[in-house]
């Protein structure tokens, strides 16, 4: 029940940055929106790439033992902080740069 849980709680983050990403930056100017959903993608995409090497070497350490289910865990929260990440830095960056 937990995994489904942190599926949907995921899913429900992701679908509201997403809208916030439509719905706020559609109208806005083209150069300006562009710029600031790459420059968000980078920093999101950075610490999902970090998030992921962590589990990664969590995994490969000899002294550290993880079941399917606590990396699958760990996983699941790296994808969450990249997301919030993603929101985040859409947000600021919009208020940034309506200066």
């Amino acid at each position: 029940m937990g995994i489904e849980l942190a599926i949907a709680l995921l899913t429900y983050v992701l679908l509201v940055v997403m809208a916030y990403l439509v719905f706020v930056l559609s109208s806005e100017k083209e150069e300006r929106c562009s710029l600031i959903i790459n420059q968000a993608y980078n920093y999101a995409f950075a610490i999902l790439s970090f998030g992921i090497l962590v589990v990664i070497a969590l995994v490969k350490l000899p002294n550290v033992t993880l079941n399917n289910q606590t990396t699958t865990y760990l996983i699941l929260a790296s994808k969450f902080i990249s997301v919030i990440t993603l929101g985040a830095s859409v947000f600021i960056l919009n208020k940034q740069y309506k200066r």
